[in-house]
């Protein structure tokens, strides 16, 4: 169980991919996947932090503008 439980938090933590993690740890795909379902089923269930202040996306205000505004405001 140790080393299951290893192989999940490597993919969730180290970033690395399923695949590789699985070949690394001589575990099978299905094994190294399922792995992976638990280790990131304790990150999506940990509760979210309250939220202080909700900001608006963009500079100017319109979601998804990552430019800033010019001068003369068009």
């Amino acid at each position: 169980m140790r080393l299951r439980d290893a192989a999940g938090r490597r993919i969730r933590d180290a970033a690395s991919t399923v695949i590789q993690a699985a070949r690394d740890l001589h575990l099978s795909w299905p094994t190294e996947m399922d792995a992976f379902r638990t280790a990131a089923h304790e990150v999506t269930q940990a509760p979210l932090p309250e939220v202080k202040v909700l900001g608006i996306d963009g500079a100017d205000g319109r979601a998804g503008n990552r430019t800033p505004p010019r001068a003369n405001g068009c």
